[in-house]
């Protein structure tokens, strides 16, 4: 009844050598030549196993079958695990000149075995097969046929692995192979093309996220040093400002003070003698006018020296 209760997530997984060849991630060579050959993964006297498992589901792929069944061929693909030796399997298989739909279940004492006469269009061709494994039954579908339903021998419910074996010296080829209606898949490698990596990937797309998030966060921390040698440059530009300072200043203050000695002249002086009252002028107000052009000219300088320093904190303030 526990069997019942999983609810079914439909997960898919599919795979195509022309993209991915033969890669290592997913199927792992047990011995012989496993290999990508012109886009199909080739089984030369060889066997490898998925990392890729599947509770139930339909699992089909095209294979190539280069002979008919002939004395002392041996050939295995379906659902199988190594750990579980002649228990919790379903796969296609070949010996000698028979050809055989095979189940296990969880016991593993007795086999269910259904033998398929093997047709000549499906000798050296690349064919569907299919293995539609479910809870109470499975099916063995052969180029889109029904050729076997076993329901007395079923895998129980565990996540299992597929599995190809050739013990011959050519070459068996596997164009495809997917994995459609799974109640779950264990997938090792998420950035293949499955259902369950689809899902995960938005989880995972926030989790992406947060680096732009803390990347903004991390680019006013790093302004702050902009943001200081500002700070630094106007402090240290104090110094080169006193001494442009006095210059311009020293010298707008004789034109301003020949504006103000006309002023200050008429009580003192006539008007004829406008012009020696502009020469005494200048020569007594440059005194007074350094004086008093360095002390608004330090207090100015300060002033928005200390205004650009006050407006680190705040810049510092949202970094933290």
């Amino acid at each position: 009844m526990s069997d019942v209760k999983l609810e079914s997530n439909y997960d898919y997984f599919f795979y195509d050598p022309t993209i991915y060849g033969c890669n290592e991630d997913i199927i792992r060579k047990i011995s012989g030549t496993v290999d990508g050959n012109n886009g199909k993964i080739r089984f030369i006297a060889g066997s490898a196993t998925s990392t890729i498992m599947a509770i139930f589901g339909d699992l089909r792929q095209k294979v190539l079958i280069p002979t008919a069944p002939t004395a002392g061929d041996k050939r295995i693909f379906g659902y199988y695990s190594r750990a579980y030796p002649n228990r919790n399997a379903a796969y296609f298989y070949i010996s000698g000149t028979n050809f055989y739909a095979r189940t296990y279940d969880d016991d593993g004492v007795v086999i269910e075995s259904t033998t398929i006469v093997w047709e000549s269009d499906w000798t050296n061709a690349s064919i569907d097969y299919e293995i539609r494994c479910r809870i109470n039954r499975v099916e063995f579908w052969i180029d889109g046929r029904k050729m076997a339903t076993h329901s007395t021998k079923v895998p129980r419910k565990l996540l299992l692995p597929l599995y190809w074996y050739n013990g011959n010296s050519d070459s068996m080829l596997v164009d495809y192979f997917e994995i459609r209606n799974a109640r779950k898949i264990f997938n090792p490698k998420p950035d293949f093309y499955t259902t369950y990596a689809v899902s995960v990937s938005p989880s995972a797309s926030p989790s992406t996220s947060i680096s732009p998030s803390v990347s903004p966060s991390t680019s006013p921390s790093t302004s702050i040093s902009p943001s200081v040698s500002p700070s630094s440059s106007p402090s240290t530009s104090i110094s080169p400002s006193l001494s442009p300072s006095l210059s311009p200043s020293t010298s707008p203050s004789v034109s301003v003070s020949s504006s103000i000695s006309p002023s200050l002249s008429p009580p003192n002086s006539t008007s004829p003698s406008l012009s020696p009252s502009l020469s005494n002028s200048v020569s007594s107000s440059i005194s007074p006018s350094i004086s008093s052009s360095i002390s608004p000219s330090i207090s100015s300088s300060f002033s928005p020296s200390v205004s650009p320093s006050s407006s680190i904190s705040p810049s510092v303030s949202p970094s933290f």
